[in-house]
């Protein structure tokens, strides 16, 4: 459904146009194998100059004049844009019949193909991520001066690179304008109609707002991982639909609110009252903590200390968390009390070391990590039997039998040869909020894996509601189900957590 593109720049002598892009020679390049196709074009993985690249070949090379204009109309634009969340432009061949634009290689492909693969994770947390990636190289499109308005915003235009970071791509229907200056096309509408918003359509004057309308359908797909608007097949029908019914995908019922919100003004069909970029992006923070944090008070607190960050030095959050709690902070805790015990045992449960070296962080706290701690032991701010959420860590990581992070092969590998009864509890990994029992049922060894379920506040085993962990293991019967009882005295023990309660502190401790 794409559309014809055309020119409404001149012409210009790229090659006496100092500021222009590096240009290639044609027996620089080594094309291999194909990995994208458009109306207009094939992407090609390839070599340039002992670099692996992504190269851009044109279907036709035997170009109309208005074609070889298009053409170089895009290598002039991107050779003007540098950002983190844009493709990067390498270089090009303007000669007729060999055109080619060099870009880096970007290495899962584009975004529509990893939301429509449904054997792909991608959590919405890491989905919100890539909606923001995408709205800063839009965002610095169109702040620039000219502004460019990118005119084909779609999820296949979005590359994802091998840190699941987005990048823009594809520029040959952008046009450039002036600030509070208005657009219109004169003969057909360019872009993808399911993303074109509806003042272009319908041959209206529009701006930049007509990549927030795009942007708002990109959102929708994020969000339900489906493509839009799958039950139209016909354009006419189509377009009545969405400029005068004023029709759009359903969005679920399960949606964060946050999020509904954002797309509703995204896709508004008042060109007026569509956010900017800069308030998207904004509004994007707050979703992100929404979708990795479902704690409320957890939200509220992260927000209030970290509302732009992912990850923040351990030292930064335990002492925000400190204030935030009212827990006595790093100065006030005597390194023999139980309030230093407490802290300790959640930087051995929620800290990790920084994936980059030489950044002088001892350790990292990150939002997801501390969003899936408050499900397992929240809610944040709410006493469970009297205990606050850090009394409650502490007392479970005392018990010998909790491994905490602990996947399913390590658990059958830590009770191989042990006897039967032998039992560990950890995290749950694969539902949220949820521990798993792991124990050995027979002299064969052979190990059952049975689920703990949160219930509010309550830990559910075995259709039974229980208090906490510890009288899971304290109190059940087991033998209901002809299961073995849960024998404290059998849990394997986690040598790791246990070394927290065995230290003598000195006056080097840190936590």
């Amino acid at each position: 459904m794409e559309q014809q593109r055309n020119d409404s720049f001149a012409y210009q002598d790229l090659n006496a146009d100092r500021s222009g892009p590096p240009e290639i020679r044609p027996e620089e390049i080594t094309f291999e194998e194909l990995i994208g196709t458009g109306s207009f074009g094939k992407v090609f993985k390839g070599r340039c100059r002992q670099k692996a690249v992504a190269v851009k070949l044109l279907h036709k090379q035997n170009y109309d004049s208005a074609t070889l204009a298009a053409f170089r109309k895009e290598v002039h634009l991107m050779s003007k844009i540098y950002h983190p969340n844009i493709c990067l432009f390498m270089g090009a061949c303007t000669i007729p019949g060999k055109c080619v634009i060099v870009t880096e290689l970007v290495p899962k492909g584009n975004l529509e193909t990893l939301l429509h693969d449904e054997k792909i994770q991608l959590p919405l947390y890491l989905r919100m991520k890539m909606a923001k990636d995408a709205a800063l190289g839009i965002n610095w499109l169109h702040e620039s001066n000219p502004v460019f308005v990118h005119r084909d915003v779609k999820s296949s235009n979005l590359l994802v690179d091998e840190n699941m970071k987005v990048k823009i791509c594809d520029f040959g229907l952008s046009a450039l304008k002036q600030k509070h200056k208005m657009l219109k096309d004169q003969s057909s509408a360019k872009g993808t109609p399911l993303y074109m918003a509806p003042e272009v359509m319908m041959f209206k004057e529009f701006n930049e707002s007509s990549d927030v309308y795009s942007f708002g359908i990109v959102l929708w797909e994020i969000l339900t991982r489906k493509e839009p608007f799958s039950h139209h097949r016909e354009l006419e029908k189509f377009r009545e639909a969405v400029c005068s019914k004023h029709e759009r995908p359903p969005i679920p019922a399960d949606c964060l609110d946050s999020l509904r919100k954002l797309i509703e003004k995204c896709w508004d069909k008042e060109p007026l009252r569509r956010p900017s970029f800069k308030e998207i992006i904004a509004t994007l923070d707050h979703i992100i903590v929404d979708a990795a944090i479902s704690d409320i008070n957890g939200r509220d607190f992260w927000k209030r200390s970290f509302l732009t960050e992912q990850e923040v030095p351990w030292d930064t959050f335990v002492d925000a968390l400190c204030e935030w709690s009212k827990h006595p902070n790093r100065t006030q805790c005597d390194k023999a009390s139980i309030e230093y015990q407490n802290i300790k045992c959640l930087k051995a449960i929620l800290s990790d070391s920084p994936k980059a070296e030489g950044t002088g962080v001892d350790n990292i706290v990150h939002i997801e990590k501390f969003g899936k701690i408050l499900e397992f032991f929240g809610p944040m701010n709410a006493p469970n039997e009297g205990k606050t959420l850090l009394e409650l860590i502490r007392e479970v990581m005392a018990q010998k039998w909790f491994h905490g992070y602990f996947e399913t092969v390590d658990a059958a590998t830590r009770l191989g040869g042990q006897p039967v009864g032998s039992f560990l509890i950890r995290f749950s990994s694969t539902n949220a909020g949820c521990f798993t029992i792991s124990q050995v049922i027979n002299e064969a060894g052979t190990i059952k894996h049975q689920r703990v379920s949160r219930i509010g506040t309550k830990y559910n085993y075995q259709n039974v509601n229980y208090n906490s962990l510890i009288d899971v293991v304290a109190k059940n019967g087991g033998g209901n189900n002809g299961d073995v009882k849960l024998d404290a005295s059998l849990g394997v023990p986690n040598f790791k957590f246990m070394a927290l309660f065995c230290h003598v502190p000195s006056s080097s401790d840190t936590y």
